[in-house]
């Protein structure tokens, strides 16, 4: 999917733990693509317990579960501005 729909993707949305493919796999996949489209995870596990989390690349985010949609609208804008 985003393959063929990469220009039209501003933001990559996803939980961090994911039963196939994890974040950081998800984030490898993206970059290996030669994409630098921002990614913000979110988690019911904090940043500090999920292993490595707190080392992101950059243009990776995290929000921690659980979140209120002013939350999420928030980081999302800061994304999107590029700050």
């Amino acid at each position: 999917l985003f393959r063929r729909h990469r220009h039209e993707i501003d933001l990559v949305i996803s939980d961090l733990v994911m039963p196939k493919l994890g974040g950081r796999q998800l984030v490898e996949a993206l970059r290996g693509e030669g994409s630098s489209v921002p990614v913000l995870f979110t988690s019911g596990y904090s940043a500090d317990t999920v292993s490595g989390a707190a080392q992101f690349p950059l243009g990776v985010n995290f929000l921690q579960k659980p979140w209120t949609l002013d939350d999420l609208f928030a980081r999302v804008r800061l994304l999107l501005d590029g700050d």
